[in-house]
């Protein structure tokens, strides 16, 4: 990805996802547990560096991290 994801996008994610905080990296998870779900992706476009990395989206369906859960549905995304 050449630019952060604007705020349509996050938002966008986040329904595939389940929520705004699963868009939050794991490490700053903490540093924004006193938001709430509606600043989440208003302060996560302007502050990507707070973005779950990698994101991976499907069309149908949206997940991301570095997690066995991730690298599970990418090889079966490869398998068809």
């Amino acid at each position: 990805m050449k630019a952060p994801p604007s705020a349509a996008e996050l938002a966008q994610l986040a329904k595939k996802m389940g929520g705004p905080r699963q868009l939050i990296a794991p490490k700053k998870v903490a540093e924004l547990s006193s938001k709430a779900d509606a600043e989440i992706i208003p302060f996560l476009a302007e502050n990507p560096n707070y973005v779950r990395r990698p994101l991976f989206d499907t069309g149908s369906t949206a997940f991301g991290g570095f997690t066995e859960d991730s690298r599970a549905k990418l090889e079966a995304l490869k398998r068809g």
